[in-house]
């Protein structure tokens, strides 16, 4: 009789030597940890720095500690993302779906050990929110919705099961003020609304408490200040992160197109005079080429020019933009401001009286 549970002990040693996946439930990676969250918070700053090798390097560390945890994946697909918005390039967009694609599918699998975890619903719904903002930008707007709308529910779901989890009001709070944004026509409607107000104060909750997504909400709230043009507050924080990330372009276009917006030309044409030096340095490396966001800021940079009176620089620098060598990619991708150009162009000469150009 005493051999049975000696033979099902056997059997079950076995099973969990054959199936170790079946022996206990997987002890997924503590974020709390001083040494996680300090490998995290190193590989976002790098980020924001644009040190993108060594935010790779890390979150890739991340990975390697817990292949079957998914906050490595998520950190490291928001990297590409960031390198993509950065660079004005799709060049890392496979390796961005195939990350976002294992974060999505490790958290669920997270959830489904312990449907509490508030972190899995965090990573899961920050996961839906990156895919969302990538659809977005590329112009698939359904599938940005209904990224968006599952962002939106993980989310809620993370603060439900710890309402002091601040980094899930980042997501929360961008959906409620830009979908309000999108849909101000409907605002009379009920269902609809105008929600604005609450996704500024659930992004400011994020920047002053979050752990890991304080510089993600700076940078939410900056361009929310921008659209509700309460200009000198955005100013205010674009500096502050700038000086936090000085080696980082996110803030310092921020910052730019909050003067640009305020119409303070002068101030506006010095940013953009800086981002244009960094961006001129990273295309002359010729790793990537740059054309599209020289462009879009020496088209700022001959419009400031144009708006302080200064006509014959504003015309150098538009005729600087007409002669650069463009892939027919980007003259289609920029086809509108190459339009604006000339036409800028055309007035400068106008004022000048000069048609030597």
């Amino acid at each position: 009789m005493r051999s049975k549970p000696a033979l099902s002990l056997l059997f079950l040693l076995t099973l969990l030597f054959i199936y170790p996946k079946l022996s206990l439930p997987q002890k997924f990676l503590n974020y709390q940890d001083p040494r996680i969250k300090n490998l995290l918070l190193k590989g976002i700053e790098a980020t924001f720095q644009e040190n993108y090798p060594t935010a790779e390097s890390l979150f890739s560390g991340l990975i390697q500690m817990d292949p079957e945890d998914p906050a490595g994946y998520f950190f490291s697909a928001a990297l590409y993302q960031s390198q993509m918005i950065d660079l004005e390039s799709d060049f890392r967009e496979k390796d961005f779906y195939e990350q976002i694609k294992k974060a999505k599918k490790l958290a669920r699998r997270r959830i489904k050990q312990n449907k509490k975890d508030p972190w899995a619903y965090l990573i899961l719904g920050n996961s839906y929110g990156a895919k969302a903002v990538y659809e977005a930008k590329k112009g698939n707007w359904w599938s940005a919705l209904n990224e968006g709308l599952k962002a939106k529910s993980a989310l809620k779901k993370a603060l439900k099961c710890d309402p002091k989890l601040y980094d899930a009001y980042v997501g929360l709070g961008s959906y409620h003020f830009w979908s309000s944004v999108v849909t101000k026509a409907f605002w009379w409607l009920p269902f609809i609304g105008d929600n604005r107000e609450k996704g500024i104060s659930e992004m400011k909750l994020a920047y002053q408490n979050s752990i890991f997504s304080k510089g993600a909400a700076a940078s939410g709230l900056i361009w929310m200040y921008i659209q509700e043009k309460k200009f000198d507050q955005a100013i205010n924080l674009a500096q502050k992160m700038q000086a936090e990330y000085p080696r980082g372009k996110s803030f310092l276009w921020a910052l730019a197109e909050a003067y640009y917006e305020k119409k303070d030309w002068h101030n506006a044409l010095l940013k953009y005079q800086e981002l244009s030096e960094r961006i001129e340095r990273v295309h002359a490396s010729k790793n990537l080429d740059q054309s599209y966001n020289l462009i879009e800021c020496k088209f700022l940079i001959a419009t400031c020019l144009f708006n302080l009176g200064r006509y014959k620089e504003s015309a150098i620098m538009c005729q600087d933009i007409l002669n650069l060598p463009l892939t027919e990619r980007t003259k289609k991708r920029q086809k509108s401001k190459l339009k604006k150009t000339k036409d800028i162009l055309e007035k400068c000469l106008e004022f000048t009286a000069d048609k030597k150009w």
